[in-house]
Formats: structure tokens, sequence, C-alpha cells
């Protein structure tokens, strides 16, 4: 029977629940997810804008073809730089077939409001949530309660700007013009879920690769930027999404059972 090997003590990472920070309290269970952004967040937005927005498509033998989306794998893209062209399992040529990847990333220094430091963040967006159990208030003859409000501060995200590579082939050139066009009008929206992140994306101009041999493919590429943003959800064991209340308020009213006048007249 196999054991695992004891973790040596120089690469333990200790862990100390006193010093964590949780939103929950005794009596209310905290279900607001922790905000967070990543690289998967991103290429993800693509492939859903692709599928399911474009929705590319292209005509064989009078019938409507959807054109698959497939993110380039370091095996995938390797087959491409070596052959021109992806294969399947039977040899064949895979077409039509769009295929991308992420080719690199870096700072968006057009946009420099940030976090100022990551061991100790300044700035945060807030936002309220309403309708929740300490959102509420008594009212009676003698008091009014005005309710805490709950509010989150999630950390200001790095805005980054991505880099992706893009490849495109079809069997024939009226096929390649359908997929540009649309892929071009689609530029500089914003790509993403609903409900989820959205990024804004640029295309960088389309090339035309097509190599002359005996397998008669179409071969289009073009580079792509998206302006996006990174949130890590933790950094040192602490979330980056923080709440805190406002303090609830009594009001007290006296009332009495006299009429105005009379209180004038005995004065």
């Amino acid at each position: 029977m196999n054991r695992a090997k004891p973790v040596p003590r120089n690469q333990r990472i200790d862990f100390n629940r006193g010093t964590k920070i949780s939103r929950n309290s005794p009596t209310v269970k905290d279900n607001v997810k922790n905000v967070s952004v990543g690289l998967m967040d991103m290429d993800s937005a693509i492939m859903y804008y692709f599928n399911d927005i474009i929705k590319p498509s292209v005509t064989v033998n009078n019938e409507k073809v959807k054109v698959p989306c497939i993110y380039g794998s370091p095996e995938k893209w390797n087959q491409v730089s070596k052959q021109g062209y992806l294969r399947d399992k039977k040899r064949q040529i895979i077409s039509p077939l769009i295929m991308f990847r992420r080719t690199g990333m870096e700072r968006n220094n057009n946009l420099p409001v940030d976090k100022l430091d990551a061991n100790d963040p300044k700035l945060f967006y807030s936002f309220e949530k309403k309708n929740t159990k300490h959102n509420r208030f008594d009212n009676s003859n003698l008091k009014q309660m005005i309710p805490g409000r709950e509010y989150y501060n999630v950390v200001i995200p790095d805005y980054m700007t991505l880099s992706y590579e893009f490849i495109i082939w079809t069997s024939y050139i009226d096929q390649m013009n359908k997929l540009l066009e649309v892929i071009n009008y689609s530029e500089g929206a914003y790509w993403g879920e609903p409900g989820k992140m959205r990024f804004r994306t640029q295309i960088n101009g389309f090339q035309d690769s097509t190599e002359i041999d005996n397998e008669k493919i179409i071969k289009t590429t073009f580079d792509m930027s998206l302006n996006g943003y990174m949130l890590s959800e933790t950094f040192d064991d602490y979330t980056t999404t923080q709440k805190y209340f406002t303090p609830k308020k009594i009001i007290i009213r006296e009332e009495t059972d006299k009429k105005i006048e009379d209180i004038i007249n005995t004065q």
C-alpha cells in the first residue's frame, strides 16, 4: 500500500483560523459570492461570444453548417505550426474551424486607478445588498427604528490588456468571406455572458495565410486585444470582498392627548 510522503516542514503553510476574515455572523449566513475575475473568465467570454452571439456558420451543399470555435491547446497549436491545419482521428482535415489562443497580457497604463497596494488596498468599489435580515425596521407609536444598511467593499481590480491569436479554416473563399464579415461586424463590442463580466474587444486586422498545396484549404489569421481586468478572490488568505454594516438608529417620539388650543390656554 502506497502512502503519501509527509510534507517537509519548510514547505508547510501555517493556517490560523483566528486570523482569517469570515463574513458569516452567528445568526446570518452570508451567501454573497466573493467577486473575482480571472484569465479563464476572459477566455470563456470569447468562447461564449463566438458560439452564442456571432454563431459563425457556412453553407455546405445548400445546408447551413455551424463552424466550431475551440481554444487551441499547446498540442493543437504545435500540430498547426507543423502541418498548417488540424486533423481528426481519421486523419481528415477539420474544416471549417475557428481556433484561438491567448498569447500575452500586460497592464493597461491608460487606466492608472487600481488598488494601489496589494498588501493594504486603499481603493474599493462599494455596493449595497438590499432586503436582508439586517435591513428591517420596527415601527410603533413610541419609536421607529431606521435599519442598518449592508454594504460590500470590493478591491479595485487591475486593468489589463490581453492578446489573442485566431486562425480560421474553410474550404472555399466564399465561406471565408462570410465569416470575416460577421466577425468584423462584432469588433469593438463588449463580449461576455449576460449577468457576468463583459470585456471590450478590438481586432487588429485580418491576414490571408492561405498556402498553395494539394489540400486546397483557405486560411486567415487575425490578432485581437481584449480590455479586461483581474481580481483574485483571495490574497494572503484574506478575501478581496469585505462586508460592513451602518449602525441602526432609533427615533423616540413623545405624544400627548391634549390639543394645542388647550396647551396655549393653560399658559
